[in-house]
């Protein structure tokens, strides 16, 4: 089919509803041609496979679909990155169905794997797409090339994404987006795709990617559980911080009153010693925010490949039970291999963000207690000084920067012992991602894959 007889393609408005476990699988070259696609894809498209074969991926665009998405896409795609996006396709009969769209570079190409929409996140970026389609719009009346146009969509995307979504980048869209669709279709490998009278190696698929699945769902009950510890320090420590800078401001007014006190050297020279401290506790508290965004950012990064290697897995899962079910050929247990790769690219990841996320933790661990051995050493400086004030009769002199301090001071060390217990929390939840677990039953998947289309 040409380029041109798709555009006469006009959309009907009819929606295709689809069931939670379809999942519409394809590979193609880096220009987008498509290599191969699975029977829903063939289905829900309303093509034939030979008519899919060979054709631009954008056979299924839908017009209503903003440039600026497909930019999003490809700018990540090029980096060498997965990417993900909302997707409203077209039908080759003019009826349209919404899909969760990831795409994986792989070799020398991109798999993609396409499910329903289902969480909530849907509805509010569906009403973005909307307004974005206005800007490009104008954008194009106004001249622009279509390049031009899908940047100025681009921009207006991630402007949106930010004041109307509250995502601080694409990457934090993408791996929310993705791991909302992902939970919202609850454990299909092990329920929907389960066939427990298969029989010979595509049994063996189907078990092993049952027992990978159950993995994984481990994985992603443990970082819920890093995310909200991590949600807590962030939210601690920025407390923390402004506790600590207003300490070291009534340090600073404790010094200007110190300074009156005639014949009273000694209090002034304390008071001047124990701002070091004060500022070194600040100081090792400041230290935290760029860390604590890094750890925040290896977490999403985890999230984000172990959901996008549970739907690969249940993408197995979905071939395994067609052949089982008679309603696709055991040869088409051959995309499997590709999606063993993608799990594999994706478990070496999680390998790699779980190790930045120990040792994020422990110099964050490490920054907390060095602000709280500064704490320690700032309150002995400031038992020295009151006892100096009261020796030197001075309480009407620096009476109200006393109080001042005490107050800060008994808040900056609650905070310290706060970020303190979280970080105990932290470090009592980490286990080292096992991704030789993982590859075993990988191994499994593609061996018995390879085995069950040999029997053909």
């Amino acid at each position: 089919m040409t380029d041109r007889t798709r555009e006469r393609i006009a959309p009907s408005g009819v929606e295709q509803i689809l069931r939670p476990e379809e999942l519409f699988f394809s590979t193609t070259d880096r220009r987008g041609l498509i290599r191969t696609g699975n029977s829903i894809f063939v289905r829900v498209s309303r093509y034939s496979l030979s008519e899919l074969t060979g054709a631009p991926h954008n056979i299924v665009r839908h017009p209503d679909m903003p440039a600026g998405v497909f930019q999003m896409v490809w700018d990540r795609l090029l980096a060498g990155q997965p990417a993900g996006a909302y997707m409203q396709n077209l039908s080759k009969d003019g009826s349209h169905y919404w899909v969760f769209a990831t795409i994986t570079p792989l070799g020398d190409g991109f798999l993609s794997v396409r499910m329903p929409t289902r969480a909530p996140l849907f509805q509010p970026v569906r009403e973005l797409y909307d307004y974005v389609n206005e800007i490009e719009a104008r954008a194009a009346k106004d001249g622009l090339n279509r390049r031009d146009v899908a940047r100025v969509g681009l921009d207006q995307l991630n402007q949106l994404l930010h004041s109307q979504l509250g995502f601080t980048s694409q990457s934090e869209f993408f791996t929310e987006a993705l791991t909302a669709e992902v939970t919202s279709r609850s454990r299909l490998a092990s329920s929907a795709f389960a066939r427990p009278w298969a029989q010979g190696p595509v049994a063996e698929v189907l078990a092993a990617t049952g027992t990978l699945e159950n993995l994984m769902a481990s994985l992603v009950q443990r970082l819920e559980g890093y995310r909200a510890i991590s949600d807590r320090l962030v939210e601690s420590s920025t407390t923390v911080l402004g506790v600590a800078r207003r300490l070291q401001n009534a340090v600073a007014t404790a010094q200007q009153a110190s300074a009156m006190v005639e014949r009273a050297a000694v209090l002034r020279n304390v008071a001047e010693v124990m701002a070091t401290p004060a500022h070194n506790a600040v100081r090792a508290l400041e230290g935290l925010v760029p860390r604590l965004a890094a750890l925040r950012s290896y977490i999403a990064d985890l999230r984000f490949r172990i959901a996008l290697a549970t739907l690969h897995n249940d993408m197995v899962a979905l071939f395994a039970a067609e052949v089982v079910d008679g309603t696709a050929p055991p040869t088409s247990l051959g995309e499997v291999p590709a999606l063993c790769d993608a799990v594999h690219e994706s478990a070496t990841e999680m390998s790699v963000k779980a190790q930045q996320v120990n040792q994020t933790l422990r110099d964050v661990v490490h920054e907390v207690t060095e602000a709280g051995e500064r704490l320690m050493e700032f309150r002995k400086f400031l038992g020295q000084w009151q006892i100096l004030v009261m020796r030197n009769r001075a309480e009407s002199i620096v009476g109200e920067s006393m109080r001042q301090i005490d107050e800060e001071f008994a808040a900056s060390w609650d905070g310290i012992e706060m970020l303190r217990s979280l970080g105990r929390d932290f470090e009592s939840t980490i286990v080292p991602i096992d991704v030789d677990a993982l590859e075993r039953q990988m191994s499994i998947i593609r061996a018995k894959a390879v085995e069950s289309r040999e029997m053909v």
